[in-house]
């Protein structure tokens, strides 16, 4: 398995975010159930978020970001994709 922290930005459209926000949140809570989204959530600032991953590969997260709501409906300005090797913290167990 790979680890991959995203980083999303919302766009300017304000009304679209809040309208698909909804379901995006229950797209997330699925991946969360299934083990998929480690841990997700807005910056404070409003500016976007950060969602951490655990998938097989590269591809499989593609088909996973293609898939969110936010992704379908144009809300996100951009997303930046980085695989991550924890070393230590207490998600490690």
């Amino acid at each position: 398995m790979a680890t991959f922290v995203v980083h999303i930005r919302y766009g300017e459209d304000r009304e679209l975010l809040e309208r698909v926000r909804p379901d995006h949140r229950e797209y997330a809570k699925a991946l969360a159930d299934r083990g998929v989204l480690l841990a997700g959530g807005p910056f404070v600032d409003g500016d976007g978020a950060m969602l951490v991953y655990e998938v097989p590969d590269r591809a499989e997260l593609d088909r996973v970001l293609a898939e969110d709501p936010y992704t379908k409906e144009g809300v996100l300005s951009e997303t930046t994709v980085r695989e991550w090797k924890a070393v230590t913290g207490s998600w490690l167990g």
